[in-house]
């Protein structure tokens, strides 16, 4: 998967240097990078491209998308040639900043709802960027009345997604209080998969206590550090937060309940303590959560 598209791009040295030390000191004893999961078909509303009906469209009209990323483990990219996206709302939260752009970049469980101004006449492909997932499912038809032929599939310019586009570029309030939280990976440690860390924690459903207590109606902002060089979309249940900062810079008004935390990168998020009860928090991709990254809070 893609690792490079998002910014800011910037790193923060001592996660890189923390991380790229650890990987360096397990291939030194001989273990294998850590397994990954790969595979061979992909769908849109469970039909393999050049399977199933299209979306017909008409010149002129405006196309509202909602597009959910139904993958455990992929982060996927969605582009449809000759157009762009107004994206209007992340993860069902409307943006305080509606913003044009050519590419979609989803993390795994993200939702991005978009309008597209339908206005370049002909038969389409509306799919992922990467050409073998591509090739193998990934994408669907967009068919103009009138039209008709072989979709076509252009490859859109590099495109870099930013959270902050759709920020507001004050600041956020300060919260009541901040929890430091640093993801780190254990490479090829479980039978040749990674094993992951929060705080050196490797979570277990049945021996790991609460690592967070909240009090009902504080503020509290998460400042997650990312040593490894895997992108993370990281999700809490039962609340939504706002983005307060994304790799350095500061932001405000895009609430979520899924972000994607780049590799040996900083950002912070706040969130209101309102809904009492077990609340687990963890990266969506599935490798990953099963495997240690996970922490469960609770309410005093």
């Amino acid at each position: 998967m893609a690792m490079d598209f998002l910014a800011p791009a910037t790193e923060v040295q001592s996660l890189k240097d923390a991380g790229e030390s650890t990987m360096k000191a397990s291939l030194a004893k001989g273990m294998p990078h850590g397994y990954e999961v790969g595979y061979r078909y992909f769908t849109i509303n469970g039909r393999m491209l050049g399977h199933g009906e299209p979306i017909r469209v008409k010149l002129g009209e405006r196309v509202l998308f909602h597009v959910l990323n139904g993958s455990a483990t992929e982060i996927r990219s969605l582009a449809l040639p000759g157009h762009t996206f107004n994206v209007m709302a992340l993860d069902g939260n409307p943006v305080p900043t509606p913003a044009e752009v050519p590419v979609l970049w989803l993390g795994t469980a993200k939702r991005i709802s978009a309008i597209v101004e339908m206005k370049h006449a002909g038969v389409w492909v509306l799919g992922d960027l990467a050409d073998d997932d591509r090739n193998h499912g990934m994408g669907i038809v967009v068919e103009y009345a009138g039209r008709a032929g072989k979709p076509q599939w252009i490859t859109p310019k590099p495109f870099r997604w930013s959270y902050l586009r759709f920020g507001k570029s004050e600041a956020a309030a300060e919260p009541d209080e901040v929890i430091d939280m640093t993801f780190a990976k254990r490479n090829a440690a479980d039978h040749g998969f990674n094993e992951w860390t929060i705080n050196d924690v490797e979570f277990s459903m049945h021996k790991t206590p609460p690592m967070v207590h909240l009090r009902q109606g504080r503020r509290y902002r998460l400042r997650m550090h990312n040593a490894s060089d895997d992108i993370h979309p990281v999700h809490l249940h039962r609340h939504s937060f706002e983005l307060t900062k994304f790799a350095g810079k500061p932001t405000s008004g895009v609430l979520k309940d899924v972000v994607m935390v780049g590799g040996y990168q900083e950002v912070e998020v706040d969130f209101t303590a309102d809904n009492p009860g077990l609340t687990l928090f963890h990266c969506h991709q599935q490798l990953h959560m099963d495997s240690g990254f996970m922490s469960l809070f609770d309410y005093l």
